[in-house]
């Protein structure tokens, strides 16, 4: 079933729309790219933007089910910033004041349809945002209690830790991330973004367990079958 609100504490917010930031950690745009190292000439002036459908949410504690149109399909730990307010051009310094929770997700990529899109020069959607790719955290609110831009946190499969970063590595940080999209839609309240994955990403198989976990945000957990 999709998920029909978001828990903030006491309150619940239903989702919006799931925006998703690509190669904004520059070990995880190096281990994707064996030929060009120049982080710069992969990265750009602005982030890589993509979208997923609400029904790519799955709350934690639930089972996540593999897709079935590719064979490789990879964990890639994120931060993810539910918004509580939005606007249109809002300035760098002004974008934090729209962030109303934080958590840990997955952005679930099927690497094998990844790369022959690539090849044929089309859009990401069938690699990206199938129904359950977008693992979601339970929320913790936002209140200036912690700093976003040093939140550590780590990807667990099966007890092995694959995945270890912190918000402080990114190439586009959070502000400039709420930014830049609100120069491209309007943001509204609801708005998921996951803001990009460090090194490490690798397989998933069904019966594994992965915990995402951080000391500020918590421990979160599913299973694939």
């Amino acid at each position: 079933m999709p998920i029909v609100s978001i828990p903030l504490g006491e309150r619940k917010i239903k989702p919006c729309r799931v925006f998703c930031i690509g190669k904004n950690y520059t070990d995880h745009v190096l281990e994707l790219d064996d030929v060009d190292k120049t982080v710069q000439s992969k990265t750009g002036k602005y982030p890589v933007v993509f979208m997923k459908p609400v029904t790519s949410i799955v709350s934690s504690g639930e089972l996540i089910q593999a897709p079935e149109h590719g064979h490789t399909l990879h964990h890639e730990a994120e931060v993810v910033v539910l918004l509580g307010s939005g606007g249109k051009n809002i300035l760098i310094d002004d974008s934090l004041r729209c962030v109303s929770g934080v958590t840990l997700g997955l952005d679930l990529t099927l690497r094998d349809v990844q790369a022959d899109i690539k090849k044929r020069g089309h859009p990401w959607e069938l690699a990206k945002s199938f129904d359950q790719s977008s693992p979601l955290g339970l929320m913790s609110p936002y209140d200036n209690s912690f700093d976003l831009f040093n939140i550590s946190f780590s990807c667990f499969i099966n007890g092995e830790k694959r995945q270890e970063g912190n918000t402080k590595e990114m190439i586009f940080s959070i502000p400039k991330i709420i930014s830049f999209l609100s120069t491209v839609w309007e943001l509204f309240p609801g708005d998921l973004i996951y803001t990009g994955t460090p090194s490490g990403v690798g397989t998933l198989c069904k019966r594994d367990e992965i915990i995402l976990e951080s000391p500020i945000l918590g421990r979160h957990k599913w299973t694939m079958f």
